[in-house]
C-alpha cells in the first residue's frame, strides 16, 4: 500500500513540527511506501529508507500536486492532505485531509491581517466549502473545530477528531530537566499573527509594571514585524523584563518549556494550540484564555479575559499570590459622608 501526504505548504510552526514527526514516524511502517510532497522552504533531515520518497514542491507548482498524485494512487491506496485545503477534484482512493486552520472554515473577522491575508484566505474559505465533499474523512485536533464545521453542515460521520501530541521522546528527555525551571518566568510560544493578542498581553505587563510588579515574558516572535518595535517601545518605556527569542529551533523551544515557570496563552481563536497540549504533557502551568479551544485539550490553572489587559495582568498575580486590592464597598450614611467632604 502507499500513502500519498500532501504537504506542500508547510514550512513553519506547528505544522512543520507535525510534518517533521510524521516523517520520523515512517519508520514503524516499513511494510508502506510513503510520498511526501512537501514544501521547497520546508527543513528535514534525509531519511535512509526505502518506503519513503519526498518530493520537493515550489510553490508555482502547489496545484499540480492533485494531478501528480492522481496518476500513481491505487484504489487501496490513502492520500492524505494537510494543506488544509480539499482537492480540486475527488481521488479514486481513500482521501482525508487534515484541517488544522480556523480562519479557513469560521467567519472570524480578519482585522490586524494584511490585505494580501485576508484575500489568500477568504480565496481559501471560498475553496474550501467548494471542495469539501472530494474528501472521505475530515480530521480536525479539537471539539471547536468538530463544533464548527457541524454547525457549517457537514456530516457528522465525515468529521473525526483525532489530537496530536509531540513525540514521547521529546517529552521523557524535558522531564529528565524538570528540576531546572526558572522563578517567575512566562513563556508565550506563537507566532506574531494579530490573533495571538500580542498588543494586549504586553499592555498588561505594562499595567503590572505600574504596580512595581516585573515577572519575566519569554516570547517567540520574529524580529521583522511592527509589533516587534511596538514590544521594543513598551519596554524601554517600563522597563518591562520581556526577552524575545526569534527562529527558534525546535530543540530549543522545547529548551524553554523546561526553564519557564509557566506558559501564558492570551490567543483570541485557536484551531488546537500545540503549546497548550505540550505544556500540559510537560506539566507546565497555564494561564489561559477562558475560551472553548483551550478546554478542549486541558483545565488552565488560571483564566482570563483575553480582551481585557487587566484580566491578564490579575490572573498573573493570582498565579504569583500577590493579593490584589479590591474596591471599598460602603453603606449609604458612609456614601453620603464621602460626597460631603469631597
Amino acid at each position: 500500500m502507499n500513502i500519498f501526504i500532501n504537504a506542500s505548504n508547510i514550512h513553519i510552526g506547528g505544522g512543520k513540527v507535525i510534518l517533521n514527526d510524521l516523517l520520523n514516524a515512517t519508520k514503524k511502517y516499513k511494510l508502506i511506501n510513503f510520498v511526501f510532497y512537501v514544501d521547497s522552504r520546508f527543513e528535514f533531515h534525509t531519511l535512509k529508507q526505502s518506503n519513503v520518497i519526498i518530493k520537493i514542491i515550489k510553490k508555482k507548482q502547489r496545484f499540480l500536486v492533485y494531478y501528480f498524485i492522481n496518476k500513481q494512487a491505487l484504489e487501496n491506496d490513502i492520500v492524505i492532505y494537510l494543506t488544509n485545503l480539499p482537492p480540486i477534484f475527488k481521488h479514486k482512493c481513500k482521501t482525508i485531509l487534515v484541517l488544522s486552520n480556523r480562519f479557513i472554515i469560521d467567519n472570524y473577522a480578519l482585522s490586524g491581517f494584511s490585505i494580501k491575508t485576508k484575500l489568500r484566505i477568504s480565496a481559501e474559505r471560498l475553496f474550501f466549502w467548494i471542495n469539501k465533499n472530494n474528501t472521505n474523512y475530515i480530521i480536525v485536533q479539537s471539539e471547536s473545530m468538530s463544533s464548527v464545521l457541524l454547525k457549517k453542515g457537514v456530516l457528522k460521520d465525515k468529521i473525526k477528531v483525532i489530537a496530536y501530541k509531540s513525540k514521547d521522546d521529546d517529552i521523557k528527555r524535558l522531564n529528565i530537566n524538570n528540576c531546572h525551571k526558572a522563578s517567575n518566568v512566562f513563556l508565550y510560544v506563537s507566532s506574531d499573527d494579530p490573533h495571538k493578542n500580542h498588543e494586549i498581553l504586553i499592555e498588561s505587563w505594562c499595567l503590572l509594571s505600574k504596580e512595581g510588579i516585573f515577572p519575566k515574558l519569554i516570547l517567540t516572535i520574529g524580529k521583522t514585524s511592527n509589533l516587534y518595535e511596538l514590544i521594543v517601545s513598551s519596554i524601554n518605556e517600563f522597563k518591562l523584563d520581556i526577552d524575545i527569542k526569534p527562529n527558534l529551533q525546535r530543540n530549543e523551544i522545547l529548551d524553554l518549556y523546561n526553564h519557564s515557570t509557566a506558559l501564558i496563552y492570551p490567543s483570541l481563536i485557536e484551531s488546537y494550540g500545540l503549546p497548550l497540549v505540550e505544556a500540559g504533557q510537560y506539566k507546565l502551568p497555564v494561564l489561559a484564555s477562558e475560551l472553548d479551544y483551550v478546554r478542549d485539550v486541558l483545565d488552565p490553572v488560571e483564566t482570563f479575559d483575553p480582551n481585557s489587559a487587566k484580566s491578564i495582568a490579575r490572573s498573573v498575580k493570582r498565579f504569583l499570590k500577590i493579593k490584589e486590592k479590591k474596591t471599598d464597598i460602603v453603606a449609604p450614611v458612609e456614601f453620603i459622608k464621602s460626597v460631603i467632604s469631597l
